[in-house]
């Protein structure tokens, strides 16, 4: 009977130490520091650069431009960083030393985000709604003079706050001192807003205009001085100041016969004539006689039911 062969025996602890002796030595002792963002953002620009010629633009196009669920990912988490993180959005609009390059990149955004036509235009309609710029009603209008303009302005803040800050950043003074107090001039912020609102819907935006329109020529200024603030869009022109003078006459007639109805009114009348003469007589410019009554209803609070009557009268009293 042949005698076995034994096969070598290689010992575990052998082969341990002759695998270990492939590996470099690590000396764990001395640990590099983490690299910075900067760092590892040069390393990748680097290894796009030089194994896919690739540049920041391209990176950012194919992610905008590619599909799948993988890059839909990619692009949200993209979104999120460049359009709601506000320091980044600041860092890309705050071009302190590099004016020329906001310069070159100011247009397009402009077009791009349309403010004017997405957000303003849509406050502007919303303000053409809303009391003194919509349609000029003469049950509800009153003196120019007594309009609350800090009231108005908490209305516009809250149908246009967008416009409302962008009028009030543009017209901020450059130097302020810390220790002087400024008050906002409302009334100016007023007139911007009623010229857009006007020019925007000219036949229906007309309370505001329509209103100062009338306290101006109630307070004498001429036709020339109306026609000019027509034509920058600050009141309504001379003829329709005159126009609606006479509606309102028209109209103030048919209130007080109305009014004048009722148990506990009493109406008085009175009239008047007045010529309005001139230096010099021409073909087109002569004398106008006017007649002129006025009408005017007492509401009183202790009028018995009924109204007065004759027999009321006490002629010893």
């Amino acid at each position: 009977m042949a005698p076995k062969r034994q096969s070598p025996s290689v010992s575990s602890k052998g082969s341990a130490s002759a695998s270990s002796s492939l590996l470099p030595s690590v000396d764990t002792s001395r640990r590099q520091p983490p690299r910075s963002d900067i760092e590892k953002l040069d390393m990748v620009c680097n290894y796009m650069r030089n194994e896919f010629r690739w540049g920041v633009s391209d990176f950012v196009k194919a992610l905008a431009s590619s599909t799948g669920s993988n890059n839909t990912r990619r692009k949200a988490a993209f979104s999120a960083a460049a359009y709601e993180d506000l320091e980044v959005l600041r860092s890309y609009f705050e071009f302190e030393d590099t004016e020329q390059l906001w310069n070159s990149r100011r247009k397009s955004i402009i077009e791009i985000l349309d403010l004017g036509k997405n957000e303003l235009r849509k406050e502007v309609e919303r303000l053409c709604s809303i009391m003194p710029f919509s349609k000029y009603d003469p049950a509800l209008s009153g003196q120019f003079d007594s309009l609350d303009m800090e009231q108005t302005l908490l209305a516009v803040q809250e149908q246009a706050p967008l416009l409302l800050q962008l009028i009030r950043d543009i017209i901020a003074p450059d130097y302020r001192p810390s220790h002087q107090s400024r008050k906002e001039p409302a009334g100016r912020i007023l007139t911007i807003i009623s010229i857009l609102c006007f020019t925007l819907h000219k036949n229906t935006s007309t309370g505001f205009p329509t209103t100062l329109g009338l306290y101006l020529h109630s307070n004498g200024v001429k036709r020339q001085q109306m026609d000019l603030l027509s034509r920058l869009g600050i009141t309504i022109s001379y003829k329709s100041v005159i126009e609606l003078i006479k509606e309102q006459s028209t109209w103030a007639a048919e209130r007080v016969e109305s009014m004048g109805q009722g148990d506990a009114s009493v109406t008085a009348y009175d009239n008047f004539e007045l010529m309005e003469g001139i230096k010099e007589q021409r073909v087109d410019h002569q004398s106008t006689f006017h007649s002129v009554t006025t009408g005017q209803v007492i509401q009183g609070i202790e009028i018995p039911p009924g109204g007065l009557r004759q027999d009321m009268l006490d002629p010893t009293g």
